[in-house]
């Protein structure tokens, strides 16, 4: 079974080229643009990472985070914030780690691959 990384950014092209070369590396990715989008596919498709931008539209993605880091249902979703603007660790809400926008794909792919290896999943690997 392959990883599934749900990436949610209100940004349609970098939610594209995100998805793409996650794609490219064997992932299975969801997006989502908004909050209550992502909320109903981690219920539903129950991702192994979320890829998270601070501020989504409206919604504030650190406060989203921290609701998903306190529930037992979702509490073991590995979660990587994005941003323009960097934050200090004591401000990630329990994300375990943090890609200052723009960001290098080399960078995110590393870090998703350490993430997936630290909850006990292979990297998908090139397919």
């Amino acid at each position: 079974m392959r990883n599934k990384i749900l990436v949610v950014d209100d940004n349609a092209d970098l939610l594209k080229v995100t998805a793409l070369i996650l794609r490219s590396q064997g992932y299975d990715v969801l997006t989502a643009d908004n909050v209550q989008d992502a909320a109903f596919l981690i219920e539903q498709e129950k991702p192994s990472l979320l890829l998270l931008d601070v501020c989504i539209c409206q919604d504030d993605g650190l406060a989203f985070c921290n609701q998903i880091k306190h529930s037992a249902a979702t509490m073991d979703i590995k979660v990587i914030m994005m941003s323009g603007h960097e934050y200090g660790k004591e401000e990630w809400n329990g994300a375990e780690d943090f890609l200052f926008k723009p960001f290098d794909f080399n960078q995110l792919i590393e870090k998703v691959a350490y993430q997936l290896a630290a909850a006990g999943q292979e990297p998908a690997g090139v397919i």
